[in-house]
């Protein structure tokens, strides 16, 4: 039995203990606190770098620039790899920018092939890529329990996904020329005023610094554009946006409204009609095979009137002495159409231009749709397109593959209706064979195509113009320009969309452009899915 004296030594010994044991969990709570808040900032910025990478790197597959022989910061997509410290390759450049560039971090970049609930678009080869971001984190007070390190790691998938998207005015050319230095141009003194359509009115898709001009007097109104003007009446739009991949950084003469702004860099946009087939040469019933459907030029003296094999009756107006009218029904045109001084009355249908002269009316002509009769040749050469060929569901589609180019109403007025929306040719009116023969400004002597500057001119339906990215790029002076132009006391009115390589707006009167805010079409664009 130990002593009173003893046991007195021994008293507060469990005290100290406890003390101990408190510390050190005092020592681990406050560790935790201290190194996890350290981890969760080193988890976050390495999410952030992963996120960018992955963007910057499905980014420039997107626009080709990752194959670039002559860019340091092109990659392959062909296997997976680790990015070295320094490494210049776009998604190891990008995840260096926030930080993770250091011998303790690891930067690895493969290519999934694919991502469960996402639609990938099939049109790159390539559509996928995950980023994996590691660092080795040291640790502070937690070295006291004997933790020497923790390793943080984030991911990020970045894809190429298709989207329903409604359609801007697109100007596809992807560089530029020495007679083009910029694809979308807007010269001398018009009131340009575009009314509805989505929150991007114009892209232009020019990697050149000078891709869009401005000069003048010229005026470009989108304050009442946007999908808040659902009429396209210009009454309630509050504005929308101008994207361009190139340059310039800013654009006068421009008016964004309340909700629209200049974009720039904004990535190229793709062609959302390249999908859409060219028609096939327009033939009698429609069967394959069967003799080829060969279009008519009626002449009608002015007051009088004819009965088209399709039934009813067309009149002459007698306003058009003394030239009097032309009446046209679809189908081939070897030759091509060159009308002038007259009034020309279009059936519905498809009219597919060959030859030298395009599709022109231009020298005293003028155009307008034939209302109230169902032309039957449609309905049978449309057949399969969902056009039967009637004035309600669609008026025409002008096809050109031929050596010459559209020119309407530079001396005349012309009011035309294209496909219907609903069809194969999604509202299509002005189609131009996408590979067909330059009609440009770099041609001698200069053949681009042009709509107004002479008398009032109102088209409903997309003008599509355009050879392929791929062939523009191969050759930039392979392209298609559109002259479009107004001039003072007449009207040049546009209901629907523009997609050509190049656009020159100029004139001096007025041109608007009614957009349709509820036209959608499979898109391509970039977006982090995981």
């Amino acid at each position: 039995m130990r002593s009173r004296e003893t046991r007195d030594r021994e008293e507060g010994q469990a005290i100290v203990l406890v003390v101990l044991a408190m510390g050190i969990f005092l020592i681990g709570a406050v560790g935790l606190g201290f190194d996890g808040s350290i981890l969760y900032a080193q988890l976050r910025r390495a999410q952030l770098a992963a996120d960018a990478a992955a963007q910057a790197a499905m980014l420039s597959i997107y626009d080709g620039t990752n194959t670039v022989s002559t860019n340091s910061a092109k990659f392959s997509t062909g296997s997976s790899f680790t990015c070295a410290t320094g490494d210049a390759r776009t998604p190891c450049k990008y995840a260096g920018l926030d930080g993770f560039s250091t011998s303790a971090d690891t930067v690895t970049v493969d290519f999934p092939t694919s991502a469960p609930g996402v639609t990938l678009s099939t049109v790159y080869p390539t559509n996928l890529v995950k980023v994996t971001v590691s660092r080795s984190v040291n640790a502070t007070l937690m070295r006291l329990l004997g933790s020497t390190s923790t390793t943080v790691t984030a991911t990020a998938t970045a894809a190429i996904v298709d989207v329903t998207s409604p359609v801007p005015i697109i100007v596809i050319h992807p560089t530029s020329t020495s007679k083009l230095s910029s694809p979308f141009s807007v010269q001398g003194t018009p009131t340009i005023q575009i009314c509805g359509g989505p929150t991007r009115s114009i892209q232009v898709n020019s990697s050149s610094s000078t891709a869009a001009n401005s000069g003048g007097n010229a005026s470009i109104d989108l304050s009442k554009a946007g999908p808040n003007d659902t009429n396209g009446t210009c009454t309630t739009g509050t504005g929308a946006d101008m994207g361009v991949w190139g340059g310039p950084s800013s654009l006068s003469g421009v008016s964004y409204g309340t909700t629209g702004k200049y974009v720039n860099p904004a990535s190229w946009m793709q062609d959302p009609l390249r999908n859409v087939s060219a028609p096939s040469i327009p033939t009698k019933g429609g069967v394959v095979g069967a003799a080829q459907l060969i279009g008519t030029q009626t002449p009608i003296a002015a007051g009088n009137s004819v009965t088209p094999a399709a039934g009813g009756t067309v009149t002459c107006p007698t306003t058009t002495s003394p030239h009097g009218c032309t009446l046209l029904t679809p189908g081939l045109y070897a030759s091509g159409l060159n009308l002038t001084n007259t009034y020309a009355m279009f059936m519905p249908g498809i009219y597919y231009m060959q030859g030298s002269n395009g599709f022109q009316c231009a020298s005293g002509c003028s155009a307008v749709m034939v209302s109230g009769i169902t032309d039957g040749t449609c309905t049978t050469a449309c057949s399969g397109t969902g056009w039967d060929g009637t004035q309600a569901n669609g008026g025409m589609l002008v096809y050109n593959t031929g050596t010459g180019q559209f020119n309407l109403g530079a001396n005349g007025s012309a009011s035309l209706i294209g496909s219907p929306a609903s069809s194969t040719y999604k509202g299509i009116l002005l189609f131009e064979d996408r590979a067909a023969p330059a009609n440009n400004v770099d041609q001698s002597p200069h053949n681009q195509h042009t709509l107004g500057g002479g008398g009032d001119l109102t088209l409903i339906g997309t003008i599509y113009l355009t050879n392929t990215r791929d062939t523009t790029l191969a050759n930039p002076k392979t392209y298609q320009e559109l002259d479009l132009q107004g001039n003072s006391g007449n009207a040049t009115k546009i209901d629907g969309e523009i997609i050509v390589d190049a656009l020159q707006l100029g004139g001096t009167g007025g041109i608007t452009m009614s957009l349709n805010s509820n036209a959608s079409y499979i898109v391509s664009e970039v977006a982090l899915v995981q």
